[in-house]
């Protein structure tokens, strides 16, 4: 997948996922912190897919350790509800 990201003034450039992720690697400590803080709350704010509920779904009903179904079980939840459907 490309991604358009602006560089410089008005000057368009294509950019791969695996171009982001050198970039990133590039980055100041703080910056890429900054980064992956970033992309754990795109992640916690996205619905899931069908086929990705039905993947996890199985992989609830075959899992043989409860907290490993604990944690199949929230991600499930969040990935239908959204993030803020998870109490603290």
């Amino acid at each position: 997948m490309n991604w358009i990201s602006e560089v410089g003034r008005g000057i368009m450039a294509c950019m791969t996922a695996a171009q982001i992720i050198d970039e990133i690697k590039r980055l100041s400590p703080e910056e890429q912190a900054a980064a992956v803080r970033m992309v754990y709350q795109l992640d916690a704010e996205r619905k899931l897919s069908g086929p990705e509920l039905s993947a996890l779904a199985e992989r609830l009903v075959n899992s043989q350790d409860p907290v490993e179904a604990s944690r199949v079980r929230e991600t499930i939840v969040r990935g239908f509800y959204g993030a803020s459907s998870i109490s603290r």
